[in-house]
């Protein structure tokens, strides 16, 4: 059987193929590219490359029979068909997405124990003692003084084995960070498995998700700053300079109470002084002069010596009766008064 021409009939899939999985977007896309790219390795004399993909995608989703399909036609074109038989039979155990590829792998299946059972009666009709067996157990083995003295030398700069207890639940896997990717790489660039002094520099691409992250806080610190700016402009910079406007009015009102007390015998600077503390005069802001003080006090003065001259008030004469301006009445007051006397 031409097992290229088997491999050739696989389609690939995409992402919707993968939803009984419940993956995330990124992982599926991810699952999906592994998949069609050792598909693509097995059509393209690379069975070898693809063998390795799909171990660890059977590893990750031991459920899924198109990888174990892919991997068993994988192994028969290396002529492995004992373990292409299991492949086959794991993968119709599993389920495939389409009566086509179930009747593939049953095809598969077929033809395997057919060119499995031929390899069998090659291998029993071949004598034991085959020439190429003997020639292999007459060679000794024998080590070249080369690799003799690397052995015996004393290692430099590799560090002894540590024995340790493997754990009885296997670890979860996860990729591998950058930092491990980039030390695995600089080891294995490095002729005696250490890390070289200079770095090399691995980029990975960014994820959209990636890139709308550091967009949202680009975005965000302009907005701040716009934020901060306007703030300044509109808020702090005009309180600054209401206050400095107001010192410089205080400064600008001192310097013309001294310019008025200078010459204080001046009639129209008392009259300017009267009229600004009548209209704006309230407590603490009533301007003064040494001749306003003397206006207030000559007039305090004079208000009270008025007072004081004032004559002080005649008791109230009581107008003379009707009996005293009669004759009779008169005559009586007088008797009263010579008795009295």
């Amino acid at each position: 059987m031409d097992w290229k021409t088997a491999g050739k009939t696989i389609p690939e899939i995409t992402t919707r193929d993968l939803v009984v999985f419940r993956l995330p977007p990124e992982e599926s896309e991810q699952l999906a590219h592994q998949y069609n790219r050792a598909l693509s390795n097995m059509n393209n004399d690379g069975a070898d490359v693809a063998i390795i993909s799909l171990k660890k995608i059977i590893t990750e989703y031991p459920t899924w029979g198109e990888p174990s399909l892919l991997f068993g036609i994988c192994v028969a074109q290396c002529e492995e068909y004992h373990r292409a038989l299991k492949c086959f039979e794991h993968a119709l155990t599993c389920g495939l997405h389409s009566q086509a590829m179930t009747e593939l792998a049953q095809y598969c299946l077929a033809q395997a124990k057919v060119e499995y059972e031929q390899a069998q009666a090659i291998a029993d009709a071949t004598p034991e003692e085959s020439p190429l067996k003997a020639l292999s157990a007459a060679i000794t083995r024998q080590e070249s003084p080369m690799v003799a003295e690397s052995e015996n030398r004393e290692r430099i700069h590799v560090q002894a084995p540590i024995l340790i207890k493997a754990p009885k639940k296997p670890r979860k896997r996860r990729i591998a960070t950058e930092k491990e990717i980039r030390d695995a790489l600089a080891q294995s660039t490095s002729s005696n498995g250490e890390i070289p002094d200079e770095e090399i520099k691995v980029e990975f691409p960014k994820t959209p998700a990636e890139k709308m992250r550091m967009t949202a806080i680009a975005a965000g610190v302009i907005l701040i700053i716009i934020g901060l700016i306007l703030l300044a402009y509109f808020v702090i910079i005009p309180a600054v300079k209401k206050a400095t406007a107001k010192s410089k009015d205080a400064e600008k009102v001192e310097f013309l109470e001294k310019k008025l007390a200078e010459n204080p015998g001046d009639p129209e600077i008392n009259a300017i002084i009267a009229e600004y503390n009548s209209a704006f005069g309230e407590e603490g802001d009533v301007v003064t002069t040494p001749a306003t003080v003397e206006e207030t006090a000559d007039d305090s003065t004079d208000s009270e010596t008025a007072a004081e001259t004032t004559p002080a008030a005649t008791p109230e004469t009581t107008p003379p009766t009707q009996a005293e301006t009669t004759p009779e009445g008169q005559a009586e007051t007088a008797a009263d008064t010579q008795a009295e006397a």
